[in-house]
């Protein structure tokens, strides 16, 4: 009986974690897109090229990085919540 409670508890720990791991990332979600465009834009100056920050490109490029950080981040909120109802609602066999 013990060991079930606390495979159940210990889902609802990590899913609990999980959602507020998901939460603080989306906090610094804006921080996180302009370093990856900063990253971009760098190496392309490196490369010799020549950037222009309004570009249609960059524009495409920094709604591009910012989905892709929200679709990371509904993956680890969901997977939060399903790990946080099967410990919720974990039945015995018995």
């Amino acid at each position: 009986m013990l060991r079930r409670f606390s495979s159940s508890s210990n889902l609802v720990t990590i899913g609990i974690i999980l959602i507020a791991i998901a939460f603080i990332v989306l906090f610094f979600l804006p921080s996180l897109v302009n370093l990856r465009l900063n990253l971009l834009i760098s190496s392309l100056v490196n490369q010799g090229g020549r950037v222009i920050g309004d570009s249609p490109e960059i524009i495409a490029f920094r709604s591009m990085t910012a989905d892709s950080y929200l679709l990371q981040n509904a993956y680890l909120f969901l997977t939060g919540i399903v790990l946080l109802a099967a410990g919720l609602f974990k039945q015995t066999n018995r």
